[in-house]
């Protein structure tokens, strides 16, 4: 009984330490890196939720909004540029990379059963964005819903 109170206070800790690394490094966010940490965030959760369901829908959805997805993460390799990380382009990388690890603990707390449900929101989502554009709408309504959260350049 000991062992799993301990197990799940590990977890539970592990999970806090991988929120907090995930937030981006840097200074204030402009309108349009709000966007793009949206737009990023939504694709590493999706990948993960892909991988964990052995399903198709994040090789379909890059597919569909490859331009929009590309033109992110430009966005936030210059976040991490003006922030003044020297290699943006591996702060980026390893950004994401904290994403997913994030989503996977986080996953890890469900069976597989209640994470690959055919009315998952985040499956759901990604199979109603058809364009670079629907993506770009989607992003920006996220932004706006969770701005409150965020350091805004001003």
């Amino acid at each position: 009984m000991r062992r799993v109170a301990l197990l799940g206070t590990a977890l539970s800790l592990a999970a806090m330490a991988a929120t907090a690394m995930a937030a981006p490094k840097g200074g204030c966010f402009s309108t349009a890196d709000l966007e793009a940490e949206m737009a990023v965030r939504f694709q590493a959760q999706l990948m993960v939720l892909s991988d964990i369901c052995r399903d198709t829908t994040y090789g379909l959805f890059t597919q569909r909004t490859r331009e929009a997805i590309m033109g992110y993460q430009r966005q936030m390799i210059d976040h991490f540029k003006r922030a003044g990380e020297r290699r943006a382009d591996i702060t980026f990388e390893n950004y994401m990379t904290r994403i997913a690890n994030q989503e996977s603990i986080a996953s890890g707390q469900l069976t597989t059963g209640q994470i690959c449900q055919p009315s998952n929101p985040l499956i759901m989502t990604a199979n109603s964005i058809g364009t670079s554009k629907d993506f770009h709408a989607y992003a920006i309504s996220q932004a706006d819903e969770k701005r409150a959260g965020y350091l805004v350049c001003k």
